[in-house]
């Protein structure tokens, strides 16, 4: 039975995760939340769950308790490990490096954003470093962001979102850190950009409408860009890319559809 670990699963992108995942009988998932009894969402989900093959898990970043969990529920491996939590957007996510109103919010938000999406998911790998070696696939994933490749912000002239986006560079070169020691011990880190998902709050029209200039900028470079899609359209083509990576992809960053993820465009 593969297992499946997934974080930031309270909605959006990590749920989605949840749903297809478990949507196989035959897989073991853990749904991972910061803080569950907020989770409502994923909660309603697994109630009403025919398999019953999803464990919620309270935990953040190396939190022994749920590594302990894992390993009775799974007999001491984990086959692959998807680090979706993340921080995205806050009230100075439209701020460029030179527009913050002091030297000490930059700093405080830089260190926010470098805490949470990056340190956070070392810690979660380096905790379940021992359950991906015992399992079979040995696959862990980084959900990623065009905003963190340098090629896509100057081509796009995405300037802001600074703190999520040098945050998901920085989770970019982790990984790779982590797939030049274990490229030989068979253990997969993939990044992997998912495209522009509607998981904010709202309907898809208010959603689309938020996102719009974002859309805009990319088809200024590139016409033939997909625009907005949806979750479950995500998490199918990640899943599917993530079922058929070799060791010959470790290290990179890649968009869901196999492309160089500093070439989505």
């Amino acid at each position: 039975m593969p297992s499946y670990l997934v974080t930031g699963t309270s909605r959006g992108l990590g749920l989605e995760f949840v749903k297809s995942l478990s949507s196989d009988p035959s897989n073991t998932v853990f749904a991972v939340a910061r803080n569950l009894p907020n989770a409502t969402q994923l909660l309603d989900f697994v109630a009403g769950h025919p398999h019953k093959n999803v464990h919620t898990l309270e935990a953040d970043n190396d939190d022994r308790d749920a590594i302990k969990k894992v390993a009775e529920i799974t007999g001491g491996s984990l086959d692959v490990l998807i680090l979706n939590g993340a921080l995205m957007m806050h009230e100075r996510g439209v701020l460029n490096l030179d527009q913050f109103p002091s030297e000490d919010i930059l700093e405080e938000d830089l260190l926010r954003y470098f805490k949470t999406n990056v340190i956070g998911p070392i810690h979660t790998v380096n905790a379940f470093l021992p359950l991906l070696k015992a399992g079979e696939k040995k696959k862990c994933i980084a959900i990623s962001s065009p905003i963190g490749a340098p090629k896509f912000c100057v081509r796009v002239g995405a300037s802001q979102g600074t703190g999520y986006g040098i945050s998901k560079a920085a989770l970019n070169l982790a990984m790779a850190k982590y797939a030049a020691k274990y490229k030989n011990e068979g253990l997969l880190f993939l990044s992997v950009t998912p495209g522009l998902v509607r998981t904010f709050p709202g309907t898809r029209e208010e959603v689309e409408k938020r996102l719009s200039p974002n859309v805009a900028r990319i088809r200024a470079v590139n016409p033939n860009f997909e625009g907005t899609i949806s979750p479950e359209e995500s998490v199918r083509d990640i899943l599917a890319l993530i079922e058929k990576a070799t060791m010959a992809d470790t290290g990179r960053v890649v968009h869901r559809d196999g492309r160089d993820g500093d070439e989505m465009l």
